[in-house]
């Protein structure tokens, strides 16, 4: 039925668009038509009169011509009179007639011209009914589309309609699932502290037994050192003490030619290799968390201990002065101390925002400060297991050194060497240097800094005048990463540091010309360490491998 009604109103709007159409053309043509008919008209009665002017014409010949015959049998002059009268009258008459024929012509001109106008016309219109054929076809094939577009629109129209349904839907889930998750995030920040608070019970057992067990092993220490001291030593060429945990001393470093011993120490890349003050261990620190001790007995290796606990790969290593402890600096954004009695873990100092590149004992064995690559150094105190100091460096610390007990050196990313004093919370003194520092070591005399860099090569500054007094650097040398490690020998005469190549470059200090280029690692060397009794350096690379160089 909507359909009939449809096609009716559709046939309706086409008759009414027909007719407007014939009325407006209609009224263009109307003075035309009306024209033409008063003109057809006019020739219809010019033609009349002219049909009775000729009939009337005629008359009067047949008068003038039987007038002419009367005169010529002798008629009278009242008979000339007439017939003058009568000529006259045809001579009138034959003017009308001339006029009635040149107005017919005219008539017929216009006739003319009014016929090639409405020619044109209707050239016109045969147009235009052409252009409303072409249109009718396009409205036609319009509205079939806005039929097609209104079944689409209906369609898009049912789909949003779904759409928005499962939007609703999918809200009020969503709903759901985000206060499930803030509830479980509620219990989990409770867990967590819960958690928390356990651990920190058990790390304060843990710390009250090892300080238990340092105190009674430093009260055993102090009765054999008693013992020890009413005992004659001597010491050998080479700086060896007699009695185990004394320094030695070294008199004279020798660098060494050849590889003595070569070993697989971690499961992954060795970070940090650092020997222990009496020279008779060494630590290596690795990607895989762990750290390992290390002792060179009859040309091998020998693992004395792992030391577990961290939860990323370890960066840097150092020992504190008496060698009873183990520093270790993490890319979990800690540092740890470990127990080398009993090899447990006995501080873990968080707080760090970003890995951990440098530790080292500040002053005593009560207090270590960190390096990160948060820009920031922080002073940790053991005893209270605090941070106590905060200092913002502004850039990334990829090592530091301590020196008299307060002040501290930091070489950053920006190229900067930084020097603090833990009292205050600015900068004494910067140094700007050529390429991002890797490294810093101490001169056995604490009088010199040795920074590797990341140009290539390496500087030592004098810490009296604050300026860099020698640089060193070597064809085919190139520093390995942002954190390799270089060294001074004990005697303070050659430097040490790996290469990107992985060989092993020692430099003269005094002559400023290498001494000894050592090969045997197949990977970039990351650190290196030399033993304090200055007969063998032990250096470790990216893929495992730790390299024991002496030539005893």
């Amino acid at each position: 039925m909507a359909a009939h009604s449809e096609s009716l109103s559709w046939k309706q709007n086409l008759i009414l668009q027909l007719k407007n159409r014939n009325k407006t053309q209609t009224q263009t043509y109307a003075s035309l038509i009306q024209s033409n008919n008063k003109l057809q008209e006019q020739v219809s009665n010019l033609r009349s009169k002219s049909v009775h002017s000729q009939v009337e014409a005629e008359r009067l010949r047949e008068e003038n011509l039987n007038l002419r015959v009367k005169v010529e049998s002798g008629g009278g002059s009242g008979s000339g009179e007439k017939t003058q009268a009568l000529e006259q009258k045809l001579y009138r008459l034959q003017e009308e007639l001339t006029e009635l024929h040149r107005k017919r012509g005219e008539n017929s001109q216009q006739i003319i011209d009014l016929n090639n106008k409405l020619q044109e016309k209707e050239k016109e219109l045969q147009h235009k009914d052409g252009l409303l054929a072409d249109s009718e076809v396009r409205v036609f094939a319009l509205r079939t589309e806005q039929k097609n577009l209104e079944a689409t629109i209906l369609e898009l129209e049912a789909t949003n309609q779904m759409l928005k349904d499962e939007h609703q839907a999918l809200q009020l889930a969503f709903t759901t699932i985000e206060e499930k998750y803030r509830r479980s995030k509620d219990e989990n920040r409770e867990l967590v502290e819960r958690w928390m608070h356990l651990k920190s019970k058990d790390a304060d057992k843990l710390n009250e037994e090892n300080d238990t067990f340092i105190r009674q092993r430093q009260a055993k220490l102090r009765k054999e050192l008693a013992e020890a001291a009413k005992e004659t030593i001597s010491i050998t060429e080479q700086g060896k003490a007699l009695l185990p945990g004394i320094p030695p001393v070294c008199l004279s470093a020798s660098v060494p030619t050849k590889a003595m011993c070569k070993f697989d120490a971690h499961e992954g890349e060795v970070n940090a290799v650092r020997f222990n003050p009496s020279g008779t261990l060494f630590a290596s620190g690795g990607a895989d968390r762990k750290i390992k001790l290390w002792e060179i007995r009859n040309g091998e290796c020998e693992n004395k201990g792992t030391l577990l606990g961290s939860n990323a790969g370890i960066t840097a290593l150092e020992f504190d002065l008496e060698g009873n402890l183990v520093l270790g600096a993490s890319s979990d954004f800690a540092s740890r101390v470990w127990s080398l009695t009993d090899q447990r873990l006995r501080h873990t100092l968080t707080g760090h925002s970003g890995k951990v590149f440098a530790a080292r004992f500040l002053g005593d064995s009560n207090k270590v400060v960190s390096g990160s690559h948060d820009r920031t150094l922080k002073i940790w105190d053991l005893n209270s297991r605090a941070c106590v100091k905060t200092i913002f460096a502004g850039s990334s610390c990829n090592d530091l050194v301590t020196l008299h007990g307060n002040n501290i050196i930091s070489g950053h990313f920006d190229k900067r060497l930084r020097f603090w004093d833990a009292r205050s919370d600015s900068t004494a003194n910067e140094i700007l240097l050529q390429g991002r520092v890797t490294s810093l070591d101490l001169s056995p005399d604490r009088m010199s800094l040795l920074c590797s860099t990341r140009d290539d090569s390496m500087k030592i500054i004098d810490l009296r005048m604050n300026q860099v007094s020698s640089t060193f650097c070597a064809d085919g040398f190139k520093a390995s990463c942002d954190w390799s490690r270089a060294v001074f020998s004990p005697d303070g005469n050659f430097v040490a540091s790996g290469s990107h190549d992985g060989a092993l470059y020692v430099w003269n200090i005094t002559t400023k010309k290498v001494e000894k280029v050592l090969k045997d690692h197949n990977h970039a060397v990351i650190a290196v360490t030399w033993n304090p009794c200055g007969a063998s350096i032990v250096s470790c690379e990216k893929s495992r491998k730790v390299v024991v160089w002496s030539d005893y």
